[in-house]
């Protein structure tokens, strides 16, 4: 049985579907199968993944209705299984995050980044599922992140892994890639292996 990771987030923009794209690319590279749920009405992680098209990647075109289903079934046949969900309070959300095994809320440091993830939050905390901030186009220079950590509560957890603001993550997504593909030994491929060895030793 593998594990799945959804990642979850009310307010646009965030940047969840590009940060999934690179987890699963990575993934793939040291050898687990994945699978790609996108429940997102924009379908941004689906056009990803047909024009990527990587034999690797296993894109399941599933719908609100049959999402927990399409989540068991996945994670029978694949090590990891990644889902684009909508962050909005909904059926969908509740049913998707009972059947997650973590759950990732991409947030810019910022306060309505921050007051949007609390849909997020008490979803998770509502079926007891482990749920992290993961701080996302994050400035050079922010003096005031830990502020910005304790604005998210004491019981929130955050990631250590804080990925930057990098033009170098769209502009690989536009043509089907990664930004450790186009650059591995770029500041954005190693934030992307951080983050891979972050949340498997989370999941493990």
């Amino acid at each position: 049985m593998g594990h799945v990771i959804t990642f979850a987030q009310q307010k646009g923009g965030a940047g969840k579907t590009t940060l999934l794209a690179h987890l699963a690319v990575a993934w793939v590279k040291a050898g687990k199968t994945v699978a790609l749920i996108d429940l997102d009405a924009q379908q941004s992680l689906t056009r990803w993944a047909k024009l990527r098209a990587d034999p690797g990647l296993a894109l399941i075109e599933s719908r609100d209705y049959r999402a927990t289903l399409d989540i068991k079934s996945a994670r029978r046949d694949h090590d990891i299984v990644l889902v684009d969900c909508p962050g909005a309070a909904s059926s969908l959300l509740d049913n998707v995050v009972r059947e997650t095994d973590l759950l990732v809320a991409p947030c810019q440091p910022s306060a309505m980044d921050i007051w949007a993830s609390a849909t997020i939050i008490d979803a998770a905390r509502r079926f007891k599922t482990p749920c992290h901030i993961l701080l996302n186009r994050v400035p050079p220079r922010l003096g005031e992140i830990d502020d910005i950590i304790d604005a998210l509560g004491p019981d929130t957890a955050v990631l250590a892994t804080r990925i930057g603001n990098r033009i170098a993550y769209s502009r690989a997504i536009m043509s089907g890639k990664t930004a450790q593909e186009l650059g591995p030994r770029s500041a954005a491929a190693r934030e992307t292996a951080d983050l891979c060895r972050e949340l498997g030793a989370l999941l493990s």
